[in-house]
């Protein structure tokens, strides 16, 4: 069954990371029908796996834990190929030398938090046990050895100096393994895409485009989109030329980190990645 049904409710995570795409979107024309839902990644997962959204960035284990649920927006993700800059562990002393206290982390990603526990494991043999926190960052160091961040608040954390030691973890896992790190794609609701086939097909395809657009502004050193202003300049530049947008050879790290999150149990099995083809149909990737 293909229709248009309106609204396409599509989630929007309020970061920096994801401002150059948004910008593109809007510059290049949103496909009429397309209503907006800011929230946090962890909240936006709920809201896709609850039905409440139709596609949004959000965290890739989400896709893995539910495969049969969901189809990919392809060639798009928000990944690292070596450092991200905004997903961060703070810690009071040395990365090697953590103690096997418990670790605080936010309760605002579900990706990251599985990151840092295979690479805890991976790369130091540990198995701290990681606690959610809304602490503020200065307090939860002052309870817990170590706690990571993302995202904006990762970086105002960094911006700030508020711990004398920083790992990042794009950076972390790229030593462990050579690979880039995919920590979001761009996932629709295989029941939308049943029902709402075109609205969903033209979104994907305004997306792709606006993907193009970002990548040329950062290309030149251009970036129209501004920006938060507490964010250095420098830093921002920076940061927006870390990351990658694209979902070439970033899929070999995400299947690795599939494989991973499947061998100590937090997924069934690495799953087949399924994108839906604009104007076609739904394309495999085993």
């Amino acid at each position: 069954m293909t229709g248009n049904r309106s609204p396409l409710h599509v989630g929007r995570i309020p970061y920096a990371n994801l401002v150059p795409i948004f910008h593109g979107l809007a510059t290049g024309g949103v496909p009429g029908g397309v209503s907006f839902v800011d929230g946090h990644p962890s909240e936006l997962n709920r809201k896709l796996r609850d039905g409440e959204l139709d596609v949004s960035p959000s965290s890739s284990i989400e896709y893995a834990l539910r495969p049969d649920r969901y189809i990919l927006c392809p060639d798009i993700s928000i990944s690292s190929r070596r450092r991200v800059m905004s997903v961060l562990l703070l810690s009071n002393g040395p990365l090697r030398r953590l103690p096997p206290e418990p670790i605080a982390v936010t309760g605002n990603s579900d990706t990251s938090i599985l990151l840092l526990e295979i690479l805890l494991r991976k790369s130091l043999g540990r198995e701290n046990l990681l606690v959610r926190t809304e602490l503020p960052a200065r307090e939860a160091l002052r309870r817990y050895p170590a706690h990571l961040l993302i995202g904006d608040e990762a970086i105002r954390a960094a911006v700030d100096a508020v711990a004398p030691h920083v790992t990042d973890l794009g950076e972390w896992w790229r030593r462990e393994t050579g690979k880039p790190f995919v920590f979001a794609l761009w996932i629709a609701a295989r029941s939308a895409w049943e029902e709402r086939r075109d609205a969903l097909s033209r979104f994907s395809a305004a997306l792709l485009t606006a993907k193009r657009t970002a990548q040329a502004s950062i290309l030149r050193g251009e970036y129209p989109w501004g920006g938060p202003g507490w964010i250095p300049l420098a830093f921002r530049e920076a940061y927006w030329r870390c990351l990658s947008y694209d979902l070439g050879e970033e899929a070999e790290g995400l299947a690795l980190f599939y494989e991973l999150a499947a061998k100590i149990g937090r997924i069934p099995a690495a799953p087949p990645l399924r994108f839906l083809e604009i104007d076609r149909g739904i394309h495999v990737v085993k």
